[in-house]
């Protein structure tokens, strides 16, 4: 038996504050800032104090929704952008592997509730170019874009073109703030399609048309670089209707492009293009020639007047020789 003397040992008092009730909220919402989405509704359900932390608007600026969330839990997830009052920036994506039927207007019209704070959007994300593990493609029809259109506070979209017709395009250039947009594979746009939208588009720094075979021309490019003479990032892969013609106009009229992709456009990527291109354009970081026809001559312009080129892809381009790699 224990002497009536000797002082047993309790348990803390409950009402003693534990370690992370005396971290003030201000570092707390720092600290959950750096959360998943995920974790951050499970770190909810550990305490009140939490619960109440994690429903700040700040944290909830960037969202990802997946198709099967609005179709099956339409009001759960109109409910979470509703309570999103600061959110910026939504991806959505299917994440499924096999495909299914989508309604890409029922997908807009929820996403339509963040019009009034949203200034960046994506569908079927990508990183680096590659479809996230475990997603598929979101392909929206015209008369899902045509409701895109009127969120007018857009500053980046990026979206398939697969479905992408006349009815979309007119839609896309209502968005006059965007300053990003990629649109690969809108096979089914016209020239005159294009050439219009640019023709509204005066904000552009980054594009990406890569795969608009039958649209993507001289006339359209032209377009581009004159009316976005800050354009960045320029990337017109399979795009076969273009040549050096307009390349040289994007040299003229874009002095500060940094990425250029050129892929598969054959026989129209030439060393006269290139030449106007390496010599006007000195801030190229990223450069890419595959099947294209250049010789050792271009690539010695890069290396004299590009210092901070850091890639450069020559796939199949068999007029380069070891002696113009060595430019490099």
């Amino acid at each position: 038996m224990a002497s009536p003397n000797k002082k047993l040992k309790t348990c803390p008092d409950s009402e003693t504050p534990s370690h992370h009730q005396k971290i003030p909220d201000e570092i707390w919402m720092s600290i959950l800032s750096y959360l998943q989405p995920f974790s951050l509704c499970s770190m909810s359900e550990t305490s009140h104090r939490f619960h109440q932390l994690s429903r700040d608007p700040f944290l909830w600026t960037n969202l990802t929704i997946d198709w099967q969330s609005i179709r099956n839990c339409t009001t759960s997830v109109e409910g979470l952008i509703n309570r999103s009052t600061k959110v910026k920036s939504m991806k959505v994506r299917m994440r499924n592997k096999i495909f299914e039927p989508m309604d890409g207007l029922q997908i807009v019209m929820v996403v339509k509730k963040a019009k009034g704070t949203l200034t960046s959007l994506k569908f079927s994300p990508e990183m680096n170019g590659i479809a996230e593990i475990g997603t598929m493609e979101i392909t929206l029809g015209n008369n899902a874009i045509a409701k895109l259109g009127t969120m007018t506070n857009l500053t980046s979209l990026e979206l398939a073109g697969d479905w992408i017709k006349t009815a979309g395009i007119k839609a896309i250039s209502n968005l006059v703030k965007l300053e990003k947009l990629k649109m690969p594979g809108a096979e089914q746009v016209t020239p005159n399609d294009l050439k219009d939208l640019f023709s509204q588009l005066t904000n552009l720094k980054l594009v990406d048309i890569s795969g608009c075979k039958q649209g993507a021309s001289d006339m359209v490019v032209t377009a581009l670089a004159q009316n976005n003479p800050q354009l960045e990032y320029l990337a017109l892969d399979e795009c076969e209707l273009v040549t050096g013609k307009s390349l040289k106009v994007v040299a003229e009229k874009c002095p500060n492009l940094n990425h250029l992709s050129l892929d598969c456009c054959y026989e129209q990527v030439n060393d006269p293009a290139m030449l106007k291109i390496a010599s006007s354009c000195p801030n190229l970081t990223y450069v890419s020639l595959g099947l294209s026809i250049i010789t050792d001559v271009t690539l010695k312009q890069l290396a004299i007047n590009c210092p901070n080129l850091s890639f450069v892809n020559l796939f199949g381009c068999f007029n380069i020789t070891e002696r113009g790699m060595g430019e490099l």
